[in-house]
């Protein structure tokens, strides 16, 4: 992968070690560059958030937060997006990963 990186094919690169597994929760075959797994067709996992507000009298969702990505990202630049949203990486839960990109994002 750090060949593909240094051809330029490869951007966004994060320094940041994703798992290669079947399902969340195998033991990872390899441990890979988050920004090339999708490259090779590997599963990514990632943690979301989204927000919505309710109606004060219905109680009925009336109004969502969508956030719209920087036209600078590598990967869907200019998309719609979740409010908080980032890869899982190999070493933290994903419970620690949601503040770390709540942080991220402030």
């Amino acid at each position: 992968s750090l060949q593909l990186k240094d051809k330029n094919i490869i951007t966004g690169w994060r320094n940041e070690l994703s798992r290669v597994v079947q399902s969340f929760n195998d033991d990872p075959v390899c441990l890979i560059e988050r920004s090339v797994y999708h490259y090779f067709g590997f599963k990514g996992y990632g943690v979301h958030i989204n927000g919505f507000i309710r109606d004060k009298d219905t109680k009925q969702i009336s109004h969502m937060w969508v956030a719209k990505r920087s036209v600078n990202k590598s990967l869907w630049p200019g998309m719609l997006d979740h409010i908080v949203a980032g890869g899982q990486p190999f070493d933290i839960s994903p419970s620690d990963n949601v503040i770390k990109e709540c942080g991220e994002e402030a």
